[in-house]
């Protein structure tokens, strides 16, 4: 996958399409963890969801996520 910019305005229906991803944290102590999505035209579009996390303990944890977007009429 090439470098992804940013664009100030994209065309409506631009982000439709099917994206998949993953999940992950770790907790040693205290914890983090990442989210990501990729999918849209080619698979060239990385979403990446906002999350926030505050862990203490122990523990590692991973996922799959799936969504689809589509243009409202």
């Amino acid at each position: 996958m090439g470098r992804l910019r940013p664009h100030r305005r994209s065309a409506p229906g631009t982000l439709a399409g099917n994206y998949v991803g993953g999940t992950a944290s770790a907790t040693v102590g205290v914890g983090v963890g990442a989210n990501a999505l990729v999918g849209g035209f080619n698979n060239s579009i990385a979403l990446q969801p906002l999350s926030i996390e505050a862990n203490r303990g122990l523990n590692v944890a991973a996922g799959v996520a799936e969504m689809t977007l589509t243009l409202a009429p």
